[in-house]
């Protein structure tokens, strides 16, 4: 054990030396999670705590689990502070004799995301626990493959203007590096309603979402995995926020029983569907904001497992 200790603080002293090293060499180097999807949540390491969450009432800047950035770079000691941290982590943890999978998150149960959907009600008696599952499930896979496509643009109409600038940015640094982040079989194991609440402006619903992924990161040009493994699964949990303005009502059924979703651009007037674009066909005007429907606000990463 000792032999042990003596060889990682040994590494620590030369991790320290080469990120001054590297650091001297670009002042504007940065830290990046591996692998990514889509808001850097996953990564080399499973954990079971909450992490950095991106929230739309920021300045503008982002950040994310395993990493930060910021619009003015990182300064050079930050990258030695990171390192000696998560050394320090490392022996604690042996130390402890912990094991290196996270401790399972407790489970948001049935009666309490009926309860609730009944909470909800009061307010909006059309909305149902059923299809609020339905959206936050075809969000994630819909965010999931436009994160791996790079084409940003369709989640306008799904998330508030801050988190879209947001995830864009931190989506053009894997284009500024020429990588791709591939999210493979994408399974939605369970979504609970956890809290309702209301403030000044906006209707608020913490939401807990489960997901299985396959997530790895290649390079664009040769095609080469330069981190994760396309073999190895992840089971994922998060905590998302979604928000709409206070007074939006869910629209009654349909003819068919489903819910209408279509509504009128605020610009022009003409008929608009955000399930379908972001964007006006008629004055071609973004159409993005949760006076129309709940738009997810927030995201946290709560879990992560890898098998």
């Amino acid at each position: 054990m000792k032999r042990m200790n003596r060889f990682l603080y040994l590494l620590m002293i030369a991790l320290c030396v080469v990120a001054l090293f590297n650091t001297t060499a670009s002042a504007s180097t940065l830290l990046y999670p591996s692998p990514a999807d889509a808001g850097f949540f996953g990564g080399d390491n499973d954990y079971s705590f909450d992490p950095p969450s991106w929230n739309d009432s920021s300045s503008g800047d982002y950040s994310y689990s395993g990493g930060g950035s910021s619009g003015g770079g990182i300064p050079i000691p930050f990258p030695v502070v990171i390192i000696v941290i998560i050394l320090f982590f490392v022996l604690s943890r042996k130390k402890k004799g912990s094991s290196s999978a996270p401790t399972s998150v407790a489970a948001i149960p049935p009666a309490q995301s009926a309860a609730v959907a009944d909470q909800i009600r009061q307010i909006d008696p059309f909305f149902t626990e059923a299809e609020m599952r339905e959206k936050v499930s075809n969000l994630y896979s819909e965010m999931q493959r436009a994160w791996e496509t790079q084409d940003w643009e369709p989640m306008r109409a799904r998330l508030t203007d801050d988190l879209y600038n947001q995830m864009w940015r931190q989506m053009q640094e894997l284009v500024t590096r020429g990588q791709i982040n591939r999210i493979e079989r994408i399974a939605i194991m369970s979504v609970a309603l956890k809290q309702f609440y209301q403030d000044e402006q906006n209707d608020n619903l913490l939401i807990r979402l489960t997901t299985r992924i396959t997530d790895y990161t290649i390079d664009r040009n040769t095609g080469n995995v330069v981190s994760g493994d396309p073999k190895r699964e992840k089971f994922m949990t998060y905590e998302w926020t979604m928000i709409r303005s206070v007074g939006v009502k869910t629209p009654a059924p349909g003819v068919e029983g489903k819910q209408e979703v279509s509504r009128n651009c605020p610009h022009c007037g003409a008929p608009i569907d955000l399930t379908q674009s972001a964007r006006c066909s008629y004055c071609h005007s973004i159409v993005t904001a949760p006076e129309f429907d709940w738009v997810l606000s927030n995201i946290k990463g709560i879990a992560q497992q890898t098998i």
